[in-house]
């Protein structure tokens, strides 16, 4: 579960332990989402064991203009997951304004 408590719009990008990516989602402030991940069971067989596991999670959540925001590491499965919770910097600056061209013509409309 993944929940954002902070009054920005945040996008959480969920990672397995061997760094592979496996979602990323935007969460406006005050809302909770669901990760959910099918690993349910198949009929494929394939010789040997992984040696890698895809828990625990990595959480990093990013503010809107692309800065860090948080990170959160070693999330187990089913656990819920809170923006600011995670060690960062928990501050996203408001993105620049963009300015506003001069009109293509300076062409007036006439009554």
């Amino acid at each position: 579960m993944l929940y954002n408590d902070s009054p920005f719009i945040l996008t959480a990008t969920v990672q397995a332990s061997d760094g592979s990516f496996l979602g990323q989602v935007s969460i406006q402030p005050g809302q909770q989402r669901n990760f959910t991940q099918n690993l349910s069971y198949t009929q494929y067989e394939n010789p040997g064991a992984p040696d890698i596991s895809l828990t625990p999670y990595t959480v990093t959540w990013q503010c809107a203009s692309e800065e860090f925001y948080s990170m959160c590491t070693f999330i187990g499965p089913g656990a819920l997951v809170r923006a600011n919770d995670c060690p960062g910097n928990r501050v996203c600056k408001p993105k620049p304004e963009q300015k506003k061209e001069a009109p293509a013509s300076t062409l007036k409309k006439t009554k």
